[in-house]
């Protein structure tokens, strides 16, 4: 499969993982400029890192372009995460040399990229407690693994608007299904209860994976 069309076939797989109403962007790392307001997110930054913010950026202009948006700096907070226009919520991720962005109007979402293969043997107990590798299928483990990360990481990017609380991996527990996912709390997270439930959707394009979480 040559380039342009993994891309398009990850676009394409971006675009089903959220509801209705959720735009989309999906760029190459490389590119896309600042705008005033969002280079002080990375300065001093090495290359990669300001070429990974800069594309990230750039998804995220489009897919607020893609609800009529006009085009607006999305600098870093703080706590280093997105403040987005008033009235708009979204994420962003990057891995693998692309960007992507998910943007909608009102209430948190959560996005990750990932390239598809596997994680090392040593890295699963950091990501899944043994309940969730005993639930993971014994063949390509590594690569279930990297499903269960990447979930995980879409859920700590919706929760942490509504909560604004760092969560580590052990904070939630994962269970996959067909082309999604059940996230639930092991603890209260802010005004989220112990056992909250997020649900999600893991698709597999391009050589990327892709997790999504809409509140």
């Amino acid at each position: 499969m040559t380039a342009v069309l993994r891309q398009a076939a990850a676009e394409a797989a971006l675009a089903r993982l959220f509801p209705p109403g959720v735009a989309v962007a999906l760029v190459g790392i490389g590119a896309g400029e600042l705008l005033p307001g969002e280079a002080a997110a990375v300065a001093g930054a090495v290359p990669a890192r300001v070429a990974e913010f800069t594309a990230g950026r750039l998804a995220a202009r489009r897919a607020l372009a893609a609800l009529g948006h006009p085009a607006a700096a999305i600098p870093a907070g703080p706590d280093r995460a997105p403040c987005w226009p008033e009235g708009m919520a979204g994420s962003i991720a990057h891995a693998a040399g692309v960007a992507v962005a998910a943007v909608r109007r009102g209430a948190s979402l959560g996005l990750d990229v990932e390239a598809d293969a596997g994680l090392e043997p040593d890295l699963w107990p950091l990501i899944c407690d043994p309940q969730e590798l005993a639930a993971l299928p014994q063949g390509d483990r590594g690569r279930a693994v990297r499903l269960v990360f990447a979930a995980k990481e879409a859920v700590y990017k919706a929760q942490y608007p509504l909560t604004g609380r760092l969560i580590g991996f052990d904070a939630v527990r994962v269970t996959l299904e067909e082309d999604g996912f059940v996230a639930r709390l092991r603890q209260g997270v802010g005004p989220l209860p112990e056992g909250h439930r997020l649900r999600g959707r893991i698709l597999r394009a391009g050589g990327l994976v892709l997790a999504g979480v809409a509140t």
